[in-house]
Parts: structure tokens; C-alpha cells; sequence
């Protein structure tokens, strides 16, 4: 499941424009995937995710940019699930666009048009 802000400004200062931002994203529990539903090997859906934000971004406009605040709770495993999908970490020294008014804890993450094309043509076969 997830959910998407659409017209979210975009992380890179240096770059200003609209983005998606992903909100909240969460997979189904593997152990009740595996025991209500009999799959032996659920799949990983972060990556599909993150490929519905890209392309929700490029048909509004915004050219596949999306942005992310990874959840502490999420450890550093969800950081290193990111970077494995592709996106950029804004370094926690970057300053955030205006209307983010959330400190950067170092856990905010991008896509950029060129990561975006690149990641999106990488599933078209999928779509």
C-alpha cells in the first residue's frame, strides 16, 4: 500500500519544481502472506512502489521526481532498501525547500528525471 502527495515541492533546492512525495509505504507481512495465503516467496513490492510514484510524477508533469522521508522506525535496513531501489539521500546537511517544515534528519530521499527515466524504462516490460 501507499500513499502519494501529488505537487509536493521537490527536495533538490538547487532544482525547484513540483514532485510526488511518497507519504507512506508499506508492504504486506510476509509470515501472513505465507499463512493465509499459501506464497512461499512473497515478492518485494518496494521497488513497484516507488515505480508508481515515478510514473504518477511523469504523467502530471513533474518528470518522474518523487522524494521520500525514510521512517526511523524503519532502521537502517530502510535506508539501505532505498539506495538499492535507485534513489538519491539528501545529505543531511542540505536545506529543504520552504514549505517542508521538517528538519532534515538525513533520511530524506530523491529521484531526479534522469534516475527516474532510467528506473521507470528498467520495468516497462513489467508495466
Amino acid at each position: 500500500m501507499s500513499i502519494v502527495i501529488e505537487d509536493y515541492p521537490y527536495l533538490d533546492v538547487d532544482h525547484p519544481g513540483g514532485s510526488n512525495f511518497m507519504w507512506f509505504m508499506s508492504a504486506a507481512d510476509s509470515q501472513v502472506l505465507a499463512a493465509e495465503f499459501g506464497m512461499s516467496h512473497p515478492p518485494a513490492l518496494g521497488r513497484i512502489l516507488l515505480d508508481n510514484a515515478m510514473v504518477l510524477s511523469q504523467n502530471a508533469g513533474w518528470e518522474g521526481r518523487i522524494g521520500l522521508h525514510a521512517a526511523p522506525a524503519g532502521g537502517d535496513g530502510l535506508l539501505v532498501m532505498y539506495g538499492r531501489c535507485g534513489l538519491t539521500r539528501l545529505p543531511a546537511s542540505a536545506a529543504l525547500p520552504s514549505g517542508i517544515r521538517r528538519r532534515n534528519d538525513g533520511r530524506f530521499f530523491y529521484v531526479d528525471e534522469r534516475a527516474a527515466e532510467t528506473l521507470a524504462a528498467a520495468l516497462d516490460a513489467s508495466r
